[in-house]
């Protein structure tokens, strides 16, 4: 490959990942910074300002970044630079807003808007620009159109397409001139198989058959955990509020595993979709039943909020902006919530339709399952017993049980290792031990003493886990009606500005004459679950399908997941997303059915070869003439390293509550006596905080969890080599992956075979084998140990591209 072709491939990727960051960062800045600018900005620096003060505009792109008589109010990147920022922090004689300086928070919104590229979609010269399109024409756009029937194309290659998805493919390349490159190798599609089902590496390199392959990934609970974590970042899932006053959402854990069990069980899209939006409403013929579709709405009850403003009218309408936000870009990939303040500059969604949706929100109230003290907790009455006869579990009790918890993980692993070491004095695999040898085991008295203590904190641990069952079994997260009324158009977004009221309902560019009315006597949600879930709405399977098919190739066929507006990328190939679609509404909305047709498809088990000609003609490869190259996400890499050496628990974690004895504050927590818990188990569940992400999540670019995140940013950055090769928790865990490799064989040649076997999933080549030799042989003549040689092996290969890359 020329260097010049391989610059070309490096732009085009990094286009691609700065428009999925963009998508998030606009959506901070409408979440965060607009609503800021209009309630304390617009009234001396907008083009509707009766007087404008200090030549200063605030309410266009263009004005903001140009500034007013001294300079620019904001210089996207410098923080220091903007004068927005010198002026909000009270310096240099400059003071906005003038009456009331702004909150900690708000201003830490505006230095990370500014740094991270102050990201603003205004145009124009005034706030109060009408839509560009009528309802009418609206309707023309391409996503707002009904599910078309595309007949499957014919191709010339009558011997490639393996199922109708390459015909479809095909028939695109071909009318472009291209052909698909060759087949990945069987380790590459077997690597890729397993961490797109999973999110692990394979167990070993032999390839079976590929339909039972599939069929066994899909069966297995670590599907759920990884399809569920694609989910989990859409529904911008945390553990705490958030905000200024950022507390814990001590329940959000029952939403989790709920998104998790139903992907595993492969519950109906369409079912999914109803009962995240009303499953309070939904009929049951079970309490488990009611129970399971009450936790099901903790996708309303998870997003940020502001607890400082609770009660009060502007804490119920943040609220009701951030579900309808959630709601409509995770199910329909449209940005309703810019709505809030004027019509859609770019879709046929005027304000009207976002108060209509308002009503529907603000008419329910969440149930954020706090613990019951109301001089400490604003959220007391927030609880939802559904128990008659709850039992007392106290603060205090919730602190033990967290402390018999940690004990009894640590208590578990002393086991574990005391028999990796006997093992290891006998030269004996630690893998697929025999029942001999593990009562021979149990009979030392070295691991019959630790068992002892470990069966001993269990029944402590146990004791207090059957009263905190027994008290908390049917209190969760989530939403419940209350008296439903119409909400009024807030003029400008502001809540002292009211306007008309507008009935509840649903965008009128996407309403027809089969959408069912609001029921007056409840909020509204339930028929709006049943609209969004309906075959009829071409948006819901549309989006479903795209993002299924983004997981599997990592850009989807729309490439913005989140917004199929006029905003959005269109579709490479909008007769292969209807054909999709409308297999997904045929195999009864059913996910796994979806991803193992794609899966058998022949595009699927491409290889990611070059092509000239490819890269010529369609160099972000939107035809799909090769596979992408993608690099595994954070909790992917977490989670491999970790399996490899043998670390990762895989059975869920029990719940962990901490205890909030005086400051309910996460900042003022022990964050590591909460994460110690789960920090062997996989990383969907270990807890996940607002503004507390761990840094080398961050690093690999775990997304914001404030925000609905579709598609996951992907950066290369020197930092992520850095920390590879000097982070303590890598150079921890190739020492416990050189200890399993030291107890398969003595002979060096066959530890090397087997390291590349666990963290490449492949065989060494004859060159890779004889430089891992010398590598071997080389340093631990400069060591004392040979184990040192080993971990720097293992290491070196959890360093490599081929590692953090599916191929």
């Amino acid at each position: 490959m020329t260097r010049r072709v391989s610059i070309l491939i490096a732009t085009f990727a990094s286009l691609r990942a700065l428009a999925a960051d963009s998508s998030s960062e606009v959506a901070f800045f409408e979440s965060r910074i607009r609503p800021v600018l209009i309630d304390k900005c617009y009234s001396c620096h907008s083009t509707e300002a009766e007087k404008v003060k200090g030549g200063l505009l605030l309410d266009t792109r263009e004005g903001i970044r140009k500034g007013g008589d001294t300079a620019a109010a904001v210089v996207p990147g410098d923080v220091k630079g903007s004068l927005l920022i010198q002026a909000i922090h009270y310096q240099d004689d400059l003071e906005m807003p003038p009456k009331e300086r702004l909150s900690p928070e708000i201003v830490a919104d505006f230095e990370k808007w500014i740094a991270a590229g102050a990201a603003d979609p205004r145009e124009g010269t005034s706030k109060t620009i009408a839509s560009t399109i009528g309802i009418e024409e609206g309707r023309k756009h391409w996503a707002f159109q009904p599910l078309s029937k595309p007949s499957v194309p014919d191709v010339k290659d009558t011997s490639w397409p393996k199922t109708d998805i390459d015909r479809f493919v095909l028939a695109a390349l071909e009318a472009k001139g291209l052909r698909p490159v060759a087949d990945a190798t069987a380790q590459e599609l077997n690597r890729r198989i397993a961490f797109d089902l999973t999110g692990l590496p394979p167990e070993g390199t032999s390839v079976g058959n590929l339909d039972s392959q599939i069929a066994k990934l899909l069966d297995s609970p670590r599907f759920g955990e990884r399809w569920g974590r694609h989910w989990l970042d859409v529904a911008r899932y945390a553990e705490s509020s958030g905000s200024g006053h950022n507390v814990l959402f001590p329940l959000a854990f029952r939403y989790r595993d709920w998104v998790i069990d139903s992907f595993n069980a492969d519950k109906p899209y369409d079912r999914f979709v109803r009962e995240q939006l009303a499953g309070d409403l939904l009929p049951a013929k079970s309490n488990a039943q009611r129970d399971e579709q009450l936790i099901g709405t903790g996708f309303l009850a998870v997003g940020i909020k502001d607890l400082r403003e609770n009660g009060s009218h502007r804490f119920r309408m943040a609220m009701a902006d951030e579900q309808i936000d959630a709601t409509s870009r995770a199910f329909m990939g449209l940005t309703l919530a810019c709505a809030k303040c004027h019509d859609h500059k770019f879709d046929p969604i005027p304000t009207r339709d976002y108060y209509a949706l308002a009503g529907i929100f603000t008419s329910s109230e969440p149930m954020l399952g706090a613990r019951r003290n109301r001089q400490r907790d604003p959220f007391a009455a927030g609880l939802l017993p559904m128990s008659e006869s709850p039992v007392i579990f106290g603060d205090k009790d919730m602190a033990e049980m967290l402390r018999e918890r940690v004990d009894l993980t640590y208590a578990r692993l002393k086991v574990r290792d005391e028999k990796w070491r006997i093992l290891t004095e006998k030269k004996m695999s630690v893998k697929n031990v025999k029942p001999d040898v593990e009562e021979m085991l149990m009979r030392d008295p070295a691991v019959k003493a630790l068992a002892d203590k470990a069966d001993a904190q269990e029944k402590r641990y146990e004791d207090l886990r059957e009263r905190y069952d027994a008290a908390m079994p049917h209190t969760v997260m989530g939403l419940r009606d209350v008296k439903p009324a119409d909400c009024a158009v807030h003029i400008r977004g502001e809540d002292t500005q009211l306007g008309e009221v507008v009935p509840r309902g649903f965008p009128q560019v996407l309403v027809s004459a089969k959408t069912k009315p609001v029921n007056p006597e409840q909020s509204g949600r339930l028929e709006l679950a049943e609209w969004i879930a309906s075959p009829e709405n071409p948006l819901t399977t549309r989006v479903m399908v795209n993002r299924i098919w983004q997981h599997l190739f990592g850009v989807g066929i729309v490439e913005s997941p989140d917004d199929f507006g006029k905003t959005g990328q269109p579709p490479s190939n909008l007769a292969l997303l209807d054909h999709l679609a409308g297999r997904f509404i045929a195999h009864g909305w059913s996910v796994k059915k979806m991803i193992a047709e794609i899966m058998r498809s022949h595009v699927y088990q491409l290889g990611t070869a070059h092509d000239d000609k490819g890269i010529e003609v369609d160099p972000a490869n939107r035809l799909h003439w090769r596979m992408n190259r993608r690099r595994l996400d954070s909790d992917a890499i977490m989670d491999a390293v970790r399996s490899i050496s043998g670390e990762l628990v895989l059975e869920r974690p029990a719940p962990v509550i901490p205890a909030t004895e005086k400051d309910d504050r996460v900042k003022s927590m022990d964050l590591k006596a909460w994460f110690a818990p789960t920090r062997h188990h996989r990383t969907v569940y270990q807890p996940i905080l607002r503004d507390y992400v761990p840094d080398e999540w961050s690093l690999f670019d775990f997304p914001d969890p404030e925000l609905v995140t579709g598609r996951r940013g992907i950066t290369t950055v020197p930092t992520q080599a850095l920390y590879l090769m000097n982070s303590p928790f890598i150079v921890e865990q190739s020492k416990r992956t050189a200890q399993r490799l030291q107890q398969t064989s003595t002979d060096s040649s066959e530890r090397v075979q087997h390291a590349y076997a666990l963290i490449l999933n492949r065989k060494p080549s004859d060159e890779e084998l004889r430089d891992a030799a010398e590598f071997l042989q080389n340093f631990a003549s400069s060591s004392s140990e040979n184990a040192n040689a080993v971990a720097a092996l293992c290491q070196t290969l959890f360093a490599s591209a081929e590692f953090r890359y599916l191929y």
